[in-house]
């Protein structure tokens, strides 16, 4: 038998073994990267436990008018902890978000919201923080408003009040990271 013949193919295992074994910071630079979602439009540095929502969930979660584009949430959890994403058909600039932010608090008032600017990888957004009524208690939420490509894309943390403690920080975290 050939000397080549036999030393090909021990070759290509010996650099396939080296370059499996070379995956030296893939899960760090993944963190560092985030999560592409909006089918890759942007990335988000989910918090550690976050799965990408099943649109059978997705559908019984939210009314079909107000469905997401897709959703994240701590399966451990139950649905009860979740980062939605909604670019919707609203033309927005950024210049806009501010004031568009201002009338979303003034449509909400009853629920007391809060609002603030951010800056979030070079991006100007808006913030509003309220806590809604459900079925089954009250749900915080924390609405991120930005323009994605000349639209407005509404990035939502939400999570039940008994679980807000626990969660609220990683949220608002992971929403301090959307990058696109």
């Amino acid at each position: 038998m050939n000397c080549k013949t036999l030393l090909a193919p021990l070759l290509f295992c010996s650099v396939l073994a080296l370059s499996a074994c070379d995956s030296s910071n893939t899960s760090d630079e993944t963190a560092k990267k985030g999560t592409s979602i909006l089918d890759g439009q942007a990335t988000m540095v989910l918090p550690e436990g976050y799965v990408r929502m099943p649109q059978e969930l997705l559908e019984k979660k939210y009314p079909a008018s107000q469905r997401p584009k897709e959703a994240w949430y701590v399966e451990s959890e139950n649905g009860k902890v979740s980062i939605a994403f909604s670019v919707t058909k609203n033309v927005m600039s950024e210049a806009q978000i501010q004031q568009f932010a201002g009338m979303m608090k003034n449509q909400m008032k009853a629920f007391s919201p809060s609002i603030s600017d951010v800056t979030v990888n070079g991006k100007k957004m808006s913030r509003l923080e309220i806590t809604t009524p459900a079925a089954d208690g009250k749900i915080f939420n924390v609405m991120q408003l930005s323009s994605l490509d000349g639209k407005l894309l509404i990035s939502s943390f939400n999570v039940t009040e008994d679980l807000k403690d626990k969660y609220t920080q990683a949220g608002k975290d992971a929403l301090s990271t959307l990058d696109y």
